[in-house]
């Protein structure tokens, strides 16, 4: 539950209280905060946030009307949206609406994050198992975690689909709070850089930041790697880190050597599966279609045997820093090793597929992957390929709005890593799918076994349906997703279905 204030108790409370000199509206009580002018109700307090394209503060008048109390917005906003002379409404001017935002979510909610102990997963690829491993840990050592994810967002007697892997603020805080109230002891949360350069997580106290990798992606709204590296770093500063806080940083990726020389050595743990040099890391390892086995290193000269259920090398980097997490959060150990056998999966991440029809066997393999940037989709394709009797086929897409540059990296890949690329649409957004398709065959060379097949359900179809027996069929890019956006519209779309409808046909 919020805490009640007055709103001049709430402005005081982040240093605002002189942002205005008197009005009648400091003396209402705020009932709930509101970045979005359409949806606020009487008695918010509307908070107008700077953006990309337009400025929210601009929208105040109608956040007003609807019977916000009053309107915290930028300078700009007050120019562009000058206010007339009318005493009964309350405008606050404050040049830095974002950061303000994030404290007065805080401050509402009674700041959540100094009774919870919170874990952020940041980097490329990883975040989602990574996180999904952490929650599962930490429910099996008896606490009660919360988690805040790209697929979900859930907690004792709450869970709902994410809409963004890291929420604005004034959402994020209402549900970290929410968590809180229900019981939990503890929160995972994805940490995007997009959430982190924006400031989303303003307020937030980690005790564990965990650094995965670094791969290209993203770099439409970046612009370069070091850009988008630098945001990913701002986790693991005093603004977010906490003064007794860990890092957990993966030394297998070259930016996450980067990154641990700037902690000092009693603020961060490494990993790596198999750098002796790293804190955590692993040997004699066993790779097998049902996951992989070995030996675990801890910092602490403790040396137990391991099974994970999860395929490839790029999951044991995930579990290594799941483990590590847990271990500074005072997990037993030898509890979550023991745990890690059963841990169920994370849906569309190496997902394998399968049906059953009548006596007959399914005599090829499939496998769903979220893999949509060019480092996780040569994992992908590397982590399958030790198992697939006969050949490999990949069916993929690449994303539209999104970065170009690595569509044909990503064609290459897929045609190289291979036996049989099936070029296909992923979520062309508002982009012309036939362009995207274009530039993904820029990267496949010439004689390469690849097609070009536009439609996705027809290219899943006929990787299935012309495989041959002891193929794999590595289906990538969408995963969990359940949906595909031609244009502006979003329509049911699930790989995993159309997978099991093409399997179905091939059994029959």
């Amino acid at each position: 539950m919020a805490a009640e204030f007055k709103l001049r108790d709430l402005l005081a409370a982040v240093s605002l209280s002189t942002a205005i000199i008197d009005h009648p509206a400091l003396e209402a009580v705020v009932k709930g905060l509101n970045t979005n002018s359409k949806t606020c109700q009487p008695g918010d307090l509307f908070i107008g946030m700077p953006g990309t394209r337009v400025d929210g503060g601009e929208f105040w008048r109608s956040a007003i009307e609807a019977g916000a109390i009053a309107a915290i917005i930028s300078p700009e906003a007050a120019k562009n949206k000058p206010l007339e002379a009318d005493e009964n409404i309350c405008l606050i001017i404050a040049e830095d609406v974002i950061s303000i935002c994030g404290k007065i979510a805080a401050a509402f909610y009674e700041d959540p994050t100094q009774t919870l102990q919170l874990v952020g997963v940041t980097g490329t690829n990883g975040k989602t198992t990574t996180s999904q491993l952490i929650e599962y840990f930490l429910a099996r050592c008896g606490r009660s975690p919360a988690l805040f994810g790209t697929l979900v967002n859930r907690w004792a007697g709450y869970e709902k689909t994410a809409i963004n892997t890291t929420p604005f603020a004034v959402e994020l805080q209402g549900q970290l709070a929410a968590a809180r109230d229900a019981g939990a002891d503890s929160a995972v949360m994805e940490v995007s850089s997009h959430g982190l350069h924006q400031r989303r997580v303003s307020e937030c106290k980690f005790q564990v930041a965990v650094f995965t990798n670094l791969t290209q992606d993203n770099l439409d709204y970046h612009g370069t790697m070091d850009n988008y590296f630098a945001a990913k770093a701002l986790l693991f500063s005093s603004d977010y880190l906490t003064e007794t806080g860990r890092g957990i940083i993966n030394i297998d990726s070259d930016y996450g050597r980067k990154l641990a020389e700037t902690l000092p050595g009693d603020r961060r743990w490494t990993y790596s599966v198999e750098n002796k040099e790293a804190d955590f890391y692993l040997a004699g390892l066993a790779y097998q279609l049902d996951g992989v086995t070995g030996q675990l290193h801890a910092p602490d000269g403790q040396v137990i045997p391991f099974s994970s259920p999860l395929v490839g090398q790029f999951n044991l980097e995930n579990v290594l820093a799941a483990i590590a997490s847990g271990l500074y959060l005072r997990l037993e150990l030898v509890t979550m090793a023991n745990a890690l056998a059963e841990f169920p999966g994370v849906p569309g991440r190496m997902q394998r597929v399968a049906v059953g029809y009548g006596e007959k066997e399914q005599d090829i393999s499939v496998i769903v992957d979220y893999a949509h940037t060019p480092d996780s989709l040569d994992n992908a394709l590397r982590a399958a390929r030790p198992f697939v009797a006969n050949r490999l086929i990949c069916v993929f897409g690449c994303g539209g709005d999104r970065d170009r540059t690595k569509r044909p990296l990503m064609g290459n890949i897929a045609a190289s890593q291979s036996d049989w690329a099936v070029v296909t649409s992923d979520n062309p957004r508002t982009e012309d799918p036939q362009q995207i398709l274009d530039d993904v065959v820029e990267g496949i060379a010439a004689g390469a076994n690849s097609v070009v097949i536009g439609d996705r359900a027809d290219a899943i179809r006929t990787a299935i349906l012309e495989a041959q027996s002891g193929d794999c069929v590595l289906i990538a890019g969408k995963g969990h997703e359940d949906y595909q956006i031609l244009g502006t519209e979003k329509i049911h779309f699930d790989d995993r279905e159309q997978a099991r409808d093409a399997l179905r046909l091939r059994l029959g």
